[in-house]
């Protein structure tokens, strides 16, 4: 078996064991990495329940890329900065292995490069009109990762009925700004 047949079969065998789960056994992940108003990096992390309750918070302090490095680093600065630095370094700290990860720019569906965990990019449905054969309201996109977009499907499709799954971003985002707020004090 080559190395790609190897990791297809390991995420699917990963995406049975998914959804196999009970809804209320879900982790999921909220990942978020905005520029302030003085373009340093922001980042954060959230796990929740099942229900979108925090269970886990962390973020990292604002990256400010120095101007050589702007240089460097070029056109690969920004996906540098959150992917291989903060979506690593929050990745890499956190205190349970969550089920999915949600992102709320397609730019950071690279992250999915870096974490074995499937990965979408939730937004609401462009579409006002609720079309009953699909399995979700909400618009998602794994991007290249095609091996998670059924898991993903399914999973928006057992808990959008009782919970919206974009809101915590916005509580994210809040509360980032509270924390560099009260870090800066």
């Amino acid at each position: 078996m080559n190395q790609e047949n190897s990791e297809t079969y390991q995420s699917q065998e990963q995406g049975e064991g998914i959804l196999a789960k009970d809804p209320s056994e879900l982790i999921l992940s909220y990942f978020t990495c905005p520029q302030d108003a003085a373009s340093a990096f922001l980042g954060a992390l959230m796990l929740t329940d099942y229900r979108a309750r925090p269970v886990h918070f962390s973020f990292v302090s604002p990256i400010r890329p120095t101007r050589l490095q702007r240089i460097l680093f070029g056109s690969t600065l920004e996906e540098h900065v959150k992917i291989d630095v903060v979506g690593k370094k929050l990745l890499k700290d956190i205190p349970s292995v969550p089920d999915l990860l949600f992102v709320d720019t397609q730019e950071l569906l690279a992250l999915r490069q870096i974490a074995d965990i499937p990965t979408a990019f939730l937004s609401r449905s462009a579409d006002d009109k609720a079309d009953p054969a699909r399995l979700t309201t909400l618009a998602y996109d794994t991007g290249s990762n095609t091996e998670d977009e059924e898991i993903v499907g399914r999973i928006l499709a057992s808990l959008e009925t009782f919970v919206d799954l974009i809101e915590p971003f916005n509580r994210m985002r809040e509360a980032l700004k509270e924390a560099i707020k009260s870090a800066d004090a």
